[in-house]
């Protein structure tokens, strides 16, 4: 397979996500936004789904280059009535498709081999409670859908929504690869055809799944984690989840961190909705967004042989390891194939959330941490325990590999058993953002990098954090020169960096 192509096709500035202190509102926030940008005329728009009513859109009047809209938001920031401004983008990067892999071992030819990998068929007879994930609703922010037979009775169009074109029509030519990860939560369950007819097998097959369209396809990326998606099409998207009512949000695509969407994260746990996230593709040991931050159950990827995907991120972010190489999915034209990714780690897990919160009863878990803890916490807590061990560092690859048996199985926490503390913090550095590195190494890289010491370098890096996390995130050469410490060889070729932070380097 031919390496991933180095650079971004595009970066492009969507919004700026603004969240005011209590006690000012948006007059406050016209006055701010007229004194910084002057002449250019900004939209505001009160943020969609948001329940504190302080959080707003400022919509550019034009193209506005990143190095601008990080001036912005940090001169922004420092108006007393905000509390917190970031630019939300949209980001396509080239990542090659699935096309002329090839199964690495016999098992996984056959068409359920991760159904089995997972034991979810032996989940499926556990006594106790509902068996396959009956009365539980999976939102699915992705590309849409296609029709297809593989998607069953409960995959439920009707409840979704299209944030693209902002209507309810969530099929769409682009849909792959929604249909691809649906499929394989939501797909009848079929077994072996004496005819050798090729078939996928959902994880979750009685859960209704609710395609929430937030991403498109370009000529060079037609279905990968890294999506043509803007971070805010995404929060939008998770607030419609929770008014929805959903319980278990699955999120197979991922890229750039944005404040906003992380409230949102944040809002539907507390809403006791589980959210699962990939881990993200080619992207070594750097975890993507929504996927890193501590409140999402973060997937890499593995195949039949329980053998890391050789593209699957990795690292500290990462809580377990499902199937995602050469698992079986619907694509379109009624065909039936395999594909690889996190994103189908990611359905996986999605569908065994549902069937635990089933097989338990929603209600009764609530009742019973009513208070104590969010489903999410718990949920996270039972899947990584009971995940069996292999030979991979849980450093990179979390606790092990997910057992849906074991899941279901394992007797429930009191509150007092579940981890002190999230797998990781949610740290806006550069250090970091390499969760799968040394952070004394990349702080060494970032400093080489930028041609400064030690000790400059963390303090830039905490005072620059989100801007050169962007542009270790966007610009490969940065980025490889942090990771590489090669630095010294890049000191005239820098990103171009916002003008308060090229001063700060002076």
């Amino acid at each position: 397979m031919a390496p991933p192509p180095q650079q971004f096709e595009s970066t492009k500035l969507r919004a700026l996500d603004v969240l005011l202190r209590e006690g000012f509102d948006r007059a406050a926030l016209e006055k701010a936004v007229a004194a910084l940008a002057g002449a250019e005329r900004w939209i505001i728009r009160p943020a969609p789904y948001e329940p504190t009513g302080r959080a707003f859109d400022l919509l550019p009047p034009g193209i506005i280059e990143p190095a601008q809209a990080w001036e912005l938001a940090r001169r922004l920031q420092a108006q007393p009535g905000v509390e917190d401004a970031d630019p939300a983008f949209e980001a396509v990067y080239a990542e090659p498709g699935p096309a002329g892999e090839t199964a690495r071992t016999f098992n996984a030819s056959d068409c359920d081999w991760s159904l089995r990998f997972v034991k979810a068929d032996e989940a499926w007879q556990l006594t106790g409670g509902a068996s396959q994930g009956e009365g539980i609703l999976i939102g699915h922010p992705d590309s849409g859908y296609l029709p297809h037979p593989e998607l069953g009775p409960n995959f439920t169009p009707k409840l979704g929504w299209d944030f693209i074109d902002d209507d309810p029509t969530t099929e769409n030519p682009g849909g792959g690869h929604g249909l691809g990860t649906a499929s394989v939560m939501s797909s009848p369950y079929n077994g072996p055809n004496a005819d050798g007819t090729l078939f996928v097998d959902g994880i979750a097959p009685k859960a209704e799944v609710i395609p929430l369209r937030v991403a498109k396809p370009t000529l060079f990326v037609p279905a990968p984690v890294l999506f043509n998606v803007g971070a805010d099409r995404l929060r939008d998207a998770i607030g419609f989840a929770i008014q929805r009512g959903v319980h278990v949000i699955s999120i197979s695509l991922g890229w750039l961190p944005n404040a906003g969407m992380h409230r949102a994260i944040q809002q539907a746990v507390q809403a006791n909705i589980i959210v699962i996230a990939a881990a993200g593709n080619y992207t070594g040991p750097i975890v993507v967004w929504p996927g890193a931050y501590a409140e999402v159950v973060a997937m890499a990827a593995c195949n039949a042989s329980a053998e890391p995907w050789a593209h699957s991120a990795f690292g500290k972010a990462v809580d377990a390891t499902g199937p995602g190489e050469n698992v079986w999915t619907a694509q379109p034209v009624d065909k039936v194939e395999q594909s690889s990714g996190t994103s189908y780690a990611t359905a996986i897990v999605a569908g065994i959330a549902a069937l635990w919160l089933a097989h338990h009863g929603r209600d009764a878990l609530l009742a019973r941490y009513q208070g104590g803890a969010t489903l999410a916490r718990v949920f996270r807590h039972v899947l990584r325990a009971t995940c069996d061990t292999w030979p991979q560092s849980q450093l990179a690859w979390g606790a092990g590999l997910v057992n849906a048996k074991a899941c279901l199985e394992a007797p429930l926490p009191d509150v007092t058993e579940l981890e002190p503390a999230l797998r990781q913090t949610s740290s806006e550095t550069v250090a970091a953002t390499f969760s799968g590195l040394d952070a004394a190494d990349v702080l060494k890289g970032l400093a080489t990098t930028l041609g400064v010491d030690e000790q400059k370098a963390a303090r830039l890096d905490a005072e620059f954090g989100r801007e050169l996390r962007f542009w270790a995130l966007t610009d490969t050469p940065f980025r490889h020169a942090i990771r590489e410490g090669a630095g010294k060889t890049l000191r005239a070729q820098l990103p171009p960096f916002s003008p308060s932070l090229r001063a700060a380097l002076r």
